[in-house]
Formats: C-alpha cells, structure tokens, sequence
C-alpha cells in the first residue's frame, strides 16, 4: 500500500475525520474519487508529521486491497465481540486497531466492488477513505483472502441485493479483425479447432471448453456482445442454453471478466512496486523517527540554507523537511544540560539549529562524477543527492542472468541492435555521470511482450535512479519534473505523441530535455535546484507515430520488438517471478554484475542513434499533411523567397486573415513546420507592398538572401513563375 499514490492526511478528531490534500493547504478537503487529490505515502508522512495529524488510504476499484472495518461500542454485545474475534481469527491478516482504540481493520488482498455495513461490520474496497492509526494488532503481511471475503460478503449482504449486470464496451475493431487476429496468433490452431468443435482431446467437459475459446475472444475484444456474437458463429453454439438467451454466456464471461480485472490489479499492484523501486520509495521511511544525541545528529543531517531553508538526512537523501517538519519528526531526541541552578533537558534538534558546528549547503544537485559535497552550476555549495549503491555479486552470476539474457534476446532479435543496446545499459552502470548521446524507443504492436519486465528490473538494479512511468507529455506541457531528480533513466510507457500538425508543438522542449547538460529541478513542493543531467531515456510505445522524428535525427535509436509474446503463461510466471512479489537480491545483483563487467571499451557515448526499417517507419510516420505541403511548397515553387502570409495559407490550406478558431495556434506551429522543411525566416521584416513590416521567409539559397535589401526581396517575391 505504501507503494500506491494513494494518501491523504487527516486531523482525525472527533469533529473531523474529512480527508485532506497532503499537497494543498489544511483546509482543502480531498476526494476518495478525484486521484489529484491524493498524495504519495511519503509526503502524507511528511505533512502529517508537521501538521501533528494522521494519514489515510483511499481504496479504489483498480488496486488490489480491501478493509474489514470491525466497530466496537460501548453497547456492543458479547456474541458481536464474538463474532469479531472469529472474523479476525479466520482472516489472519494484517490488523491495527481503529482510532478509539476499541474497533479493528482487517486489510487483505480482496476486490468486492460496491461496499455494505451490517451488524457493525462494514467491508469495502473502492471509494473509501480509511485512517491508519498504525496500532498494529496482527503483524502480518496482507493476506490474499479473495475467495475468503467472497464467501463472508455473500452472506452478509443485505436482503434484495442484487449485483450489477455485467458491464460492456464498445468494440474496437469489427468481428473479421477479430477472428483474424486469434487466428494468426500463437494459439491460433487452438482457435480453429475449438471453433470447429473439435474439444474432447483438450477438455473433460465442453463447459470447459467454452471458457478456453471465449477467453480468447475476451483477451482481444472489450465488447461482451462482440463475444458472444462471434462465440454464437461456431459449432461450441450448438448447445441450446448458449443460444436460448444469453445468461450462460453472461456467466461465463463474468468469470473470465473478473478473471481479468484481477490480474489487472495485480499488474497495477506491480506497477506501482517497481515504481517505488525505481524511485526508491521502499527504503524511504523508517518505521519510527530515529533517536540520535547531538554527536550522531551533526553527523546525520545537513541544513541547506537556501530560499526555502530544508534539513536533509545524510543516510536517507529522500528525507527532506523544512526545519519546522523536521524538529517535530525529532522531537522526542533530549539533551540533558547542566547549569547552576541544575539539570534540565533541552531539545536536541534546537540544540543542533544554533550550532556552529552543523554542516551547511546552500543548494541541492545531482552529479554522480562528484562527491558528497560539490560545487552546484552556479557555484554555490551543494549538497550532492547521487549516493552510490553497494553490490555484491554472487559466485555463480553468470548462470543466475541467463533468464535475462533469454529475455532480452526475444526482445532484441538482431544481434547488432542487442549489442548495441546491452553497452548502452553497461554504460550506465559503468559511467553514471556521462550523458550518452542517443537514447531508445522500442516498438511492439501489442502489450504483453515483457518489456514493462525489463524496466522494472532496472528499476530494482538502479533503485532511487529509475522515473517509472514518467508522464512526459504532461511534463511537457506544465514543464514540472520533480520525478526526473536523481535520476539515471526514465521510463514512458505506451507514448503515441502521433496525431495532426501539433505533434511537433514539444519537439524543441523534448530535444533540450534529452539533450542538455544540466536540468532545472521543477517541483511542486520542495526545494527547487539545479542538477547535472545524466538521464537516459526509455520509451515503449504500440504505435509508429510513438515520435516526430526527422531523417536527420541522431537522438534516437528505435528497436522493433516481436509482436507476440514468448512462450505461456508460465515463462512470464517465471519472469515476474524473479521481481514481485518478493524480488529476488542474487538475480538482481547478478543482471549488475552483467553490466558493470561488461567491456565498453568500443562504446561511443557521443555516436548518432542508427537509421534502420523500424527508425524508417517511425520518420515516414511522422511528417503530416502540413509537413507534406510544405516539402512541396519548397520542390515546386519557382521563387526562392515567400511571404509569411502566403506560406500559412500553402501549409494549412486556409487564408490566415479568414476568421479560423485557432489562428493563433496555427501560426505558432508554422515556424516548426517550415524549418523542418528547410524553409528559414528572414532576419527582419521590410516595407514593402505599402505595408510596414512585412515577414518573408527563404525556401532555398539562404546565403543569397540573408543580406538582401527590401528592393531585391520584392522583386523576388514579384518575379513571374
């Protein structure tokens, strides 16, 4: 649960249990429905330090946990109580008490949809907002008790309940796409036969059957009816009760769609453990503020007097609070001070506050080719966020990392594209501090291959050095990057930045993104700085308009992964086996010891990304009508020069003083588009026409024109074809 952004803070006094925004001010209540509301666990620790209150967890639909929430009152019956202890006794799950102190929660790994309370019982697991008091009653981990919870909420559910029909989508694609693809698929001969009947080889019963074939149709099409309409083409239809109506179908379909929302939430769950790896999120808050003397606490903290002072803990760098915050975290630290008139305890934190001997930086960065101590960009004394990780490699590493090595071969096919890669990685194990040039985007035309698997075990090999599914398009537009601080890669998952003439709007911000040698830190809440720029860049994506990329890009390599999974279940079984839920430390380690042995000695970090069919595809994809008028405006016209005006309306095929809607966005586009197509803009507008400042740009022969008078540009842009 601490992995989940999922946390509010509350004062939880008996007047007020409201949730609140652990990003906003105290007044601003948050919703167990609205996500923006809510905070990662580490901040809501933070605010709920300061702000003396407690902190919550909101349940929803798509995480895998649920709350029995057991109510205990003055008038409380035995046989309540009683059944109370059984419910904790029969579940064995991790429980704290509630505020009073009298009441439990029980949290397991369970999904009931809509929640209900009876008999002073109440059990939820989406839209519900619970306080953590920590009372820990049952140290357990948190049990998957699904079928457990199933089987109690059946029978405590209130009389006339009645579940909701099975809910449907709109299909994507029509029935052939459908039936083809199954087909084709690595199963597909699996499909022809059931849909030919053929099951009594496979199956003990055809019950069984239908479940395995309408799994199939299920996996491809988010439409009930779609699957029932395709299942009703083949022979397994035959049976009177799959064609009278369509409540065995429903039946059959409810599993399997149950099926798949829970392995959504588990994959979710996973999600957001590797992202907490990646962040290193998992070692980030101590059970209990830690008790220090005033020796250990000049050792252990820093005080940054910058503009918005902070006090960060030297062995935890992601401990960082304002000096108000951090007193009350170590508050209960004492030092006992002698005088004449006796012995009196004096706070420990306040004693270190006014000491001269308190180490103090004025800013904070992140260069892994620096000390702890450096020099920020701009010269100040700084505070250096890289702290290197220990490893160890086991003796026998290189028989742990051949699951690897299978995994990356399936991914990467062409052995040179492999190579290239796997140094690419190596580097950044090798040389942390040094930017490579080029970066890498990998293509597969459907989810499931297993390279969201590599990413997470990078993020557990690099762990605190790793932005998992970093939103870049938001990043681009709101220009905040909190996520990119301390960072050695950054992963994007399913980017498609395709679409029409705006799909270059943030190409020059990605370019100095990827590019430049420093970064300015902009977060929402913290200490703003500036940082050595040492990210690498991993995007994964269904689509070849993933990017806007130009024949001429040197920034990106793209690899073109299989686009159907390797192998059953059971190989990812075995894949993710190895990170979640336990990850395992030797197979970990082993795949770091790979890359930190590995020889680079041949890598080029300043080498252009290569050009292959799968780069090719992405470029051909990426130029748009606009691009295409304005490459053609530059082979067919007569004329070197054209005006502004008129290069708008052969763009974008309209009259630029015509009342169009979004003038403004176009012409703000237009200056992409044309220097993508070689098309420069003169210097300085000119008079001309009877017109003041008229703009003109040059289609070719820039040099000729870039001194050029006003008279010899109008003669030129009047010149016959």
């Amino acid at each position: 649960m601490r992995a989940l952004p999922q946390w509010c803070v509350t004062p939880a006094t008996s007047e007020d249990k409201a949730p609140r925004d652990a990003k906003g001010a105290p007044q601003i209540h948050a919703s167990s429905t609205n996500p923006a509301t809510w905070a990662d666990f580490e901040t809501a620790c933070r605010v709920a330090v300061e702000r003396k209150w407690l902190i919550g967890f909101v349940f929803t639909a798509s995480d895998p946990f649920a709350c029995i929430d057991l109510d205990v009152k003055d008038d409380t019956t035995t046989e309540q109580l009683e059944r109370y202890r059984s419910i904790l006794e029969t579940f064995d799950s991790y429980t704290e008490g509630s505020r009073s102190g009298k009441g439990a929660h029980v949290l397991l790994k369970a999904n009931i949809g809509k929640g209900f309370k009876r008999d002073g019982v109440e059990v939820y697991s989406q839209e519900r907002f619970l306080i953590c008091t920590g009372n820990v009653w049952r140290d357990r981990p948190i049990a998957d008790r699904q079928e457990l919870l199933a089987n109690m909420v059946s029978q405590l559910r209130p009389e006339g309940y009645s579940a909701l029909p099975l809910p449907d989508q709109p299909q994507k694609e029509d029935d052939n796409a459908i039936i083809e693809r199954a087909m084709n698929a690595a199963n597909g001969e699996k499909f022809a036969s059931l849909s030919r009947g053929e099951w009594k080889e496979r199956y003990g019963s055809q019950s069984e059957a239908d479940l395995a074939f309408m799994s199939m149709l299920a996996f491809y099409s988010p439409s009930n009816e779609q699957c029932r309409r395709i299942f009703r083409m083949t022979e397994l239809a035959k049976r009177e009760k799959a064609m009278k109506d369509d409540r065995y179908l429903n039946l059959t379909l409810d599993k399997i769609r149950s099926r798949q929302a829970d392995e959504n939430r588990n994959v979710e769950a996973q999600r957001a453990s590797f992202k907490a790896f990646g962040e290193g999120l998992t070692t980030a808050v101590a059970a209990l503020p830690p008790s220090m003397d005033a020796k250990e606490m000049h050792r252990a903290l820093v005080y940054i007097a910058a503009e918005k002072p902070m006090v960060v803990l030297r062995e935890n760098l992601a401990v960082q609070l304002p000096p108000a915050g951090m007193g009350a975290l170590l508050k209960h630290n004492t030092t006992t001070i002698l005088s004449e008139d006796g012995e009196s305890e004096a706070s420990t934190f306040g004693l270190w506050q006014s000491s001269e001997r308190r180490m103090v930086a004025y800013t904070l960065t992140f260069d892994p080719s620096a000390g702890e101590f450096c020099n920020s960009e701009d010269g100040r004394w700084a505070l250096n966020l890289w702290k290197p990780r220990p490893h160890s490699a086991p003796a026998n590493w290189q028989q742990q990392i051949q699951l690897f090595i299978e995994h990356v071969t399936y991914l990467i096919p062409d052995e040179a594209e492999r190579n290239r890669f796997l140094d690419w990685l190596a580097h950044i194990e090798q040389q942390p501090g040094v930017l490579p040039h080029n970066h890498y985007l990998m293509i597969a035309t459907q989810q499931g291959v297993g390279r969201n698997w590599l990413a997470a075990l990078l993020a557990h090999i690099w762990s605190g050095h790793v932005a998992m599914d970093f939103d870049l398009k938001s990043s681009l537009s709101n220009g905040f990057n909190g996520q990119l601080s301390r960072k050695l890669l950054a992963v994007v998952d399913e980017i498609n930045e395709g679409g029409a003439g705006e799909r270059w709007q943030h190409s020059e911000k990605l370019k100095s993104m990827v590019t430049a040698s420093h970064r300015f830190i902009n977060v929402k809440y913290g200490l703003q700085h500036t940082e050595k720029n040492c990210c690498r860049w991993l995007l994964f994506s269904n689509y070849e308009t993933a990017l806007p990329l130009t024949a001429d890009d040197r920034r990106w390599n793209v690899i073109r992964n299989p686009s159907e999974p390797k192998g059953d279940d059971g190989y990812y079984r075995r894949l993710y086996g190895k990170l979640y839920p336990v990850p395992d430390a030797m197979f970990i380690a082993s795949v770091r010891q790979f890359l930190h042995s590995r020889p680079i000695a041949g890598f080029n970090p300043g080498a252009r990304a290569t050009m292959n069919m799968a780069k090719e595809a992405v470029v051909a994809n990426s130029m748009t009508p606009e691009d295409e008028n304005a490459t053609a405006l530059v082979d067919t016209c007569p004329r070197d020069l054209i005006t502004a005006e008129h290069l708008f309306e052969v763009v974008f095929g309209v009259d630029p003083s015509s009342m169009i809607s979004d003038a403004s966005r176009r012409w703000k586009l237009l200056g992409p588009i044309a220097r993508k197509a070689g098309i420069e803009p003169m210097p300085k507008p000119f008079n001309m026409f009877g017109r003041p400042k008229v703009k003109v740009w040059v289609l070719r022969n820039p040099q000729r024109w870039r001194g050029a008078n006003a008279q010899a540009v109008e003669q030129e842009l009047c010149r016959p074809n």
